[in-house]
């Protein structure tokens, strides 16, 4: 073939075959296909993902992993779109995080916002050109706002608390000094027990391949709850919900998943693995530190320091997180309430409730 000849366009089938790669169900594919090849085209341009997932049959988080795979295999693309925080004008829009600014301006309202991750920056998703080309004025602005209405907007820290798109964004940090306000996030950090004495007991082949087993464990443990690991910090893991029962439900799920993996893997006493968990929420701030997007403030600091105050095998969880939807439904409603003193955060005293794990 020759240098200059044209490559073939991939058909919305073939692309969507290529989902199969990444663990989508074929039912699902086959939906989708038919959804890309059929539905009007305005119904196909700037959609919120939570009609996709409904159209399709999926939960809403779970239409989020699949519009992370389509992302990927080039049958849709991601619009980031600031939307006015008074009036719900779009008055931005941009292709990557790297274009994001949270100063907006809007023309309707004739005055500046400032855009949060989770109030005034949406997602939605158009079917790429290459799949389906849409006529220039297939915009329906009245059926896209009464989608919104009906399902809700989805906001770029609910798409960023999906793993694999945190995963995609992975060299697409905020630019140079930019940083985004979130009105509310709950944050789950853990540490690993005895890890330091375990790699002298049993050298460091042996303790890493536990470490790095305990990660994995972890990870997964987040992604079945709706979050997403933000970064690992030695042995210890940061992860991001956007709702708290989630994270509560992580936070859980991690100490059963660390006791079970003792169990099957018949670990000697000093081989046994333990975890502390703390979960705290509030308002925190999305920055860029060493070109990966991560979150920053006093609510990191709280969390970071609930975790410490944990004993091995124990969750702790705030007062904040508490008094989130659901979260009391899923917790044992004896649990004694305790005040926490935080020192380095102006002594401040935290409300908790401490959860342990017993086999």
């Amino acid at each position: 073939m020759a240098l200059d000849e044209a490559q073939p366009t991939p058909s919305s089938s073939t692309l969507v075959a290529e989902l199969a790669n990444y663990g989508i169900d074929e039912t699902v594919r086959n939906a989708l296909a038919s959804m890309v090849d059929t539905a009007p085209g305005a119904m196909l341009y700037r959609f919120n993902p939570a009609y996709l997932a409904e159209e399709v049959g999926l939960s809403r988080r779970a239409g989020l992993q699949l519009m992370a795979a389509a992302v990927q295999v080039g049958l849709f693309n991601l619009n980031w779109e600031a939307r006015c925080i008074y009036c719900g004008y779009q008055a931005h829009a941009f292709d990557k995080l790297t274009q994001a600014h949270s100063k907006q301006y809007c023309a309707m309202c004739r005055d500046d916002f400032q855009a949060k991750l989770d109030d005034g920056i949406h997602v939605t998703f158009s079917v790429a050109e290459r799949v389906r080309s849409l006529p220039a004025g297939i915009d329906n602005e009245a059926w896209r706002e009464a989608t919104d209405r009906r399902l809700g907007v989805t906001t770029s820290h609910e798409l960023l608390t999906v793993q694999a798109f945190r995963d995609l964004f992975i060299d697409e940090p905020l630019p140079d000094g930019e940083s985004f306000q979130i009105k509310w996030a709950a944050l789950m950090f853990t540490d690993l027990g005895g890890s330091t004495a375990l790699y002298a007991r049993k050298g460091d082949p042996r303790a890493y391949s536990l470490v790095r087993e305990h990660f994995n464990i972890l990870f997964n443990v987040v992604n079945q709850a709706g979050g997403a690991v933000v970064k690992t910090i030695g042995d210890a893991i940061m992860a991001v919900f956007v709702d708290g029962a989630a994270a509560v439900k992580a936070g859980q799920n991690a100490l059963i998943a660390i006791e079970a993996f003792n169990r099957e893997r018949e670990l000697a006493a000093d081989e046994r693995l333990t975890l502390k968990v703390g979960v705290h929420a509030g308002p925190t701030l999305a920055v860029t530190l060493n070109d990966r997007l991560d979150y920053f403030g006093t609510t990191v600091n709280a969390a970071a320091r609930v975790q410490s105050s944990a004993n091995y095998a124990e969750l702790v969880v705030t007062q904040q997180v508490l008094e989130a939807p659901g979260v009391a439904e899923i917790l044992p409603a004896d649990l004694a309430n305790e005040t926490l003193i935080l020192r380095g955060l102006d002594d401040l005293p935290f409300s908790v409730v401490r959860l342990q794990h017993t086999n």
